[in-house]
């Protein structure tokens, strides 16, 4: 039986969808195709972008870009570094199962919508300093594992330094080999711990919380806390 293989979808090709989807009015859809690398900084783009499934061989960039919509990778698998610094998003920014196998940084990025990382998992680092969201953020079920690079040893943190989060943030169920840092971080609403395993330490230092704050069967090494 003679197999078939997908093709990879050049630059071109993305920027020629990406066009057709303004024009229409339409979310630009990339589900289940394959991507060498996408690079989609510093740009306006009027629609929003659907990557359910996608496999990135490479890199993605976005960072300092706007999306006037939904940005979708659910299942999908990056294999390298994962770029948004100061990227908005008009709309979610939804990323459940997302496989990402060399860290995620959107530090000083903005979401009007919801931000899910549902059961996503990463090697490196989860990088959210800085970040506003305007609903609520989603990680429960999230596994962030260390990982070994030419460089040197990434630790398997979750950085939220100084985020404004205008709603919940639930991380039930995580799993991070590194440390948590929610310093100087603004909750508007509750904080859900419950369940989740950090083998470092969470750090709460001069973070505001208004709502609930929720810890039962949580482990982890230490813990440094000082709320205002």
């Amino acid at each position: 039986m003679q197999e078939t293989y997908q093709s990879i979808i050049s630059q071109k090709e993305i920027d020629q969808i990406i066009k057709i989807a303004e024009s229409e009015n339409k979310i630009a859809d990339f589900s289940n195709m394959t991507i060498q690398e996408i690079n989609l900084s510093e740009r306006e783009i009027r629609c929003g972008l659907n990557f359910t499934n996608v496999v990135f061989l490479g890199s993605v960039y976005m960072g300092r870009s706007i999306i006037y919509g939904d940005v979708i990778l659910n299942g999908s698998v990056i294999n390298n570094t994962t770029y948004l610094g100061e990227i908005i998003v008009k709309g979610d920014f939804m990323a459940s199962r997302v496989v990402i196998k060399n860290s995620f940084n959107m530090v000083k990025g903005e979401v009007h919508g919801q931000l899910i990382m549902e059961k996503a998992h990463i090697q490196g680092f989860l990088g959210l300093n800085k970040t506003t969201i305007k609903n609520t953020v989603n990680l429960k079920g999230l596994k962030i594992i260390g990982m070994v690079t030419p460089s040197g040893i990434i630790n398997g943190d979750l950085y939220l330094q100084g985020a404004e989060l205008q709603k919940s943030l639930n991380m039930e169920d995580c799993h991070i080999t590194g440390l948590v840092d929610l310093s100087k971080v603004n909750i508007w609403e509750s904080l859900n711990l419950t369940n989740g395993e950090i083998r470092e330490a969470l750090i709460l230092k001069e973070s505001y919380i208004k709502g609930e704050s929720t810890f039962e069967g949580l482990k982890c090494s230490e813990k440094f806390v000082s709320f205002f």
